[in-house]
């Protein structure tokens, strides 16, 4: 497979996953905003997303990854995780 056509295949990948991206995105603000408990709902995520930035730590550590990749992940999931968190915040 030439150059083009493997970028076009990764391009495809890209477009496929980011639309996956967009629809969850819309199923978690609807169950979000229709959640009678939003501090529980708020906290409950605080606990999962510090123990996923945990869990990433730890594999990479595992993994023998570069320790500068790890952290360049780490600090997008931190930003993934910290744009959910203000979702969160905003509707208590």
């Amino acid at each position: 497979m030439d150059v083009e056509s493997r970028l076009a295949v990764l391009e495809q990948n890209l477009m496929e996953r980011l639309a996956a991206e967009i629809a969850q995105d819309a199923v978690l603000d609807a169950l979000i905003a229709t959640h009678p408990d939003q501090r529980a709902v708020r906290d409950v995520y605080q606990a999962i997303s510090a123990y996923r930035l945990t869990q990433f730590g730890d594999l990479g550590f595992e993994q023998q990854a570069p320790a500068k990749s790890v952290a360049n992940v780490f600090g997008l999931l931190r930003e993934q995780f910290d744009a959910w968190q203000g979702k969160l915040s905003a509707d208590i």
